[in-house]
Order: C-alpha cells, then sequence, then structure tokens
C-alpha cells in the first residue's frame, strides 16, 4: 500500500551524523555533544530571551548556535518536557540582520515555513527579534519578551581542571589523615582535654 511505502521510505532514512566526542568533560547537569556542553531548560516557568542570555552568560556560556541538522536533533532529545519552545541564541540586529550571540558564522538555517516574518500582534510591545526553536526543531522569529524555556552551550573543559580538582580533593583528604595519624582524630583530642580537667 502507499501508506506502507511512506513509511519504509522514512525508516531507511538515515540519521544525522554524530560529532566526534570532545576532548573535555562537562558539569554536572550539562550533557556533551561534539566538543560542546549543553544545558536546556524547560520547566513550567518560562523566561523571556535577554533573561535567557543572562542566565548562559553566567554560567559561562552562550545561548546556543545551531549548525546541523544532527544538532537540531540534539537539541529536540535534550527538550523531553516541552513545556515551551526554547530560546536559541539567534537573534535579529537593525543595522547587521541575524547573528548568532556567540558570534559564530551563520551557516546553517532551519526556519519554519514563512519565517522568519518579523510579524507584530496586537497587544505586543516589540519586534520579533528573537528566535525560538519549535518542538519540531524548525525556528521562529518571536517577541523577545515571551516566556520561554532555552538552551545554553559553551565549549567543553578541559581535563586539567578536573585533575586539578581531583588533585585539591586527594590533598585535603592526605591531610585530614596526617592530622589524624600525627595528631589523633578530634574525637581522641576532645577526650584528651576532657581528662586533664
Amino acid at each position: 500500500s502507499p501508506a506502507f511505502k511512506i513509511l519504509l521510505n522514512k525508516s531507511t532514512l538515515k540519521p544525522p551524523p554524530t560529532p566526534a566526542p570532545g576532548d573535555g568533560k562537562c558539569q554536572t547537569f550539562w550533557i556533551p555533544y561534539g566538543r560542546y556542553c549543553y544545558y536546556v531548560h524547560n520547566g513550567k516557568q518560562g523566561f523571556s530571551w535577554p533573561d535567557s542570555h543572562h542566565y548562559c552568560q553566567s554560567a559561562k556560556a552562550n545561548l546556543v548556535s545551531i549548525h546541523s541538522r544532527a544538532e537540531v536533533e540534539f537539541l529536540r532529545n535534550l527538550n523531553y518536557t516541552k513545556y515551551h519552545n526554547i530560546w536559541i541564541g539567534l537573534t535579529r540586529d537593525r543595522n547587521f540582520g541575524w547573528g548568532w550571540t556567540d558570534l559564530t558564522s551563520l551557516g546553517f538555517l532551519n526556519w519554519a515555513q514563512g519565517e522568519p516574518n518579523a510579524a507584530f500582534h496586537p497587544g505586543e510591545v516589540g519586534e520579533e527579534n528573537c528566535v525560538e526553536m519549535y518542538q519540531d526543531g524548525r525556528w521562529n522569529d518571536n517577541n523577545c519578551l515571551q516566556k520561554r524555556g532555552f538552551a545554553c552551550r559553551h565549549r567543553q573543559c578541559k581535563d586539567i581542571f578536573f585533575k586539578l580538582f581531583d588533585i585539591w580533593i586527594k590533598y585535603r583528604e592526605l591531610q585530614a589523615l596526617f592530622c589524624s595519624l600525627h595528631f589523633g582524630s578530634q574525637s581522641s583530642q576532645e577526650k584528651k582535654s576532657k581528662k586533664s580537667f
């Protein structure tokens, strides 16, 4: 039947290639993909584009820039709660047009049909200068004050950061061991001081 052929054709399509893993690591709650770490916030409470951008910057990241269909699919899978569409780092400047907040090149585009349309809706305060990603992965320009989820991205941290942290932890453990061997534990110190009274 024709429906079976369509289903068969869809199932034989190759998925987008996954990039090679990076040489660094990601902090807790950040998900590695390629050379980057990603964080998607999509709780019941949404945030404006400026608030989302500020959150990402405070985490030493940027709103996500997207450079391939594979990255779109990766983000769609991360956006598992789907309370809102998510803000991405694409924004429009009156003088320069569309650009990513992390200043990477604008080579890959994934606009929904009819977008960007810079629509102005009655009752809205501003223009549509910020971009959200729909649940299907397509992009829409929207008013920056709308409440949405958001996705942040930063380069993976080099192993040296994690190695230094591990060394510091081991140093603290060795310091505690040294003190307990040479001076006794704190509880034995307290017992000795109580006996002297």
